[in-house]
């Protein structure tokens, strides 16, 4: 190492783990100039993952490590969402829990580039939709990383699912695999369920979200006022070459239809 330690430096040891992506926006508001940092680069206290972008040397930067660096350092607005929070909670059991082919963020903020910089063995999903009405916390959950005791914010079951049925498109294929992911919804909490639906702009994933929980019949079904969830008017083309439920006005695989 080329400098010797100084307070600073020790304070950027003590507070950024290693496999966190570190922007430089983070750096410059804690007082950390861009001279400082090439003193750092050129020692090997910090390295380069693209523009505008660090990290500490040593476990490498995942993709984890991005969000964390874009939650908890470069202040945007995003989570973890979909089926890929589903299977960080255990939720999505045919999935690799070693980690997503894709993984699904939710966000409306512009991101900055240097996300696509980092190299990584996954890529991007990104969704920007606004799916709800304000930001109930019945939808959030801190999730659990592998960096240090640092957590990233995703999408709680109840939400994620009716993010993955906001994404469901017109073939049977997807229609089978939002099926088999509410499947494993055997629990989901009945308040947090009433929040989301009341909430939710989307009135298709409402109605797959009830088709689904009345046709597995899970018992905190008994608990959700579906009286107060508006679905729209009028019939939703959901899946092409379909059978109509004639129940919440959706087109279904003939495979799903009960006739």
């Amino acid at each position: 190492m080329g400098i010797r330690k100084d307070n600073k430096l020790n304070k950027l040891m003590r507070v950024i783990p290693e496999g966190v992506a570190v922007p430089s926006t983070w750096l410059t508001a804690n007082g950390y100039s861009p001279q400082l940092v090439r003193k750092y680069l050129q020692s090997d206290w910090l390295i380069r993952l693209g523009s505008r972008v660090y990290a500490r040397p040593g476990n490498p930067v995942t993709w984890e490590g991005v969000i964390l660096g874009l939650q908890r350092l470069g202040g945007f607005q995003l989570h973890l969402g979909g089926v890929s929070a589903l299977n960080r909670q255990g939720l999505a059991h045919y999935l690799s829990l070693g980690g997503d082919a894709a993984v699904h963020v939710w966000t409306q903020d512009r991101l900055p580039g240097w996300m696509e910089q980092v190299p990584l063995d996954v890529r991007w999903s990104f969704h920007r939709r606004k799916l709800f009405e304000g930001d109930a916390e019945a939808g959030w959950v801190q999730l659990p990383t592998q960096v240090r005791d640092w957590t990233m914010q995703g999408s709680a079951p109840e939400r994620a699912i009716l993010e993955v049925l906001s994404q469901v498109d017109d073939t049977p294929t997807s229609f089978t695999f939002a099926a088999e992911l509410f499947e494993g919804l055997t629990s989901l909490r009945p308040a947090a369920v009433n929040t989301l639906l009341q909430s939710c702009l989307h009135n298709e994933a409402k109605r797959l979200f009830l088709f689904f929980a009345a046709r597995y019949d899970y018992p905190w079904l008994k608990r959700v006022d579906v009286d107060a969830v508006d679905l729209g008017r009028g019939k939703r083309l959901v899946t092409r070459g379909g059978k109509l439920d004639k129940r919440y006005q959706i087109t279904v695989p003939e495979a799903f239809h009960a006739g």
